[in-house]
């Protein structure tokens, strides 16, 4: 089972297996990420594949949404779900008056094809409205380092602007909070990787690859 890792959304003018053509502009885009990282960090799954590609179409607003059993054979990480709407939805899609709308159908697809025993409609349901209730809020934990006498978590948040303003935590052995301390802003996670945590000092290291060569580990001193 994979974890959830993106929804993205599509319009078209028909069914068929190409993708559509992409409408959602920052805001949206932010919300829909917003409740795909609330329901990662719930180790939420759609089972075999961790893309969901919802693909709006013009038709009877009344219809159910489809998920197409078509895989790309290239690119099986994601599935599509083709959702008819009325021509007058279909044209205001990238209006900020539909993203309401648009979020509803998000969870009623959820709900409707990927609950489980292990993941109710309750809990989807839950997952979504946090995320977006809370907005640029939202604290999703992404990386925790563990000592005998410290705790450091980076918690993510995701701006309205479409980028990761991550928060950093450190806490005692009693979960006393120590030290928190507001990150740089960034666009992709490639600043975290390692991380060293001591009694006074934590040190966190780019990961290694191609885009962090002259990248330098960021260090905190959070006791003098």
């Amino acid at each position: 089972m994979r974890k959830i890792e993106d929804i993205r959304l599509f319009k078209s003018d028909e069914m068929n297996e190409s993708i559509g053509s992409y409408f959602a502009g920052k805001k949206l885009n932010a919300a829909v990420f917003r409740i795909v990282m609330n329901l990662r960090e719930h180790d939420f799954s759609f089972g075999d594949f961790d893309h969901l590609y919802v693909v709006f179409i013009p038709g009877d607003s009344s219809g159910m949404p489809v998920m197409s059993d078509k895989i790309d054979r290239y690119s099986p990480w994601y599935r599509q779900c083709f959702v008819p709407v009325g021509k007058d939805f279909f044209d205001r899609l990238n209006h900020s008056d539909s993203h309401e709308k648009i979020i509803s159908i998000i969870k009623d697809i959820l709900v409707t094809y990927f609950s489980s025993e292990n993941f109710s409609p309750d809990k989807i349901a839950g997952c979504v409205n946090s995320a977006i209730n809370q907005g640029e809020n939202m604290l999703m934990k992404f990386k925790e380092k563990k000592t005998a006498k410290r705790r450091a978590v980076i918690f993510l948040r995701y701006t309205d602007d479409c980028e990761y303003y991550p928060l950093l935590r450190i806490f005692d052995s009693d979960d006393n909070l120590l030290y928190e301390k507001d990150l740089k802003r960034c666009t992709t996670l490639d600043g975290f990787g390692d991380i060293q945590l001591g009694l006074k000092k934590i040190t966190i290291k780019p990961r290694k690859n191609a885009f962090t060569e002259k990248m330098s580990p960021v260090v905190f001193e959070y006791i003098k």
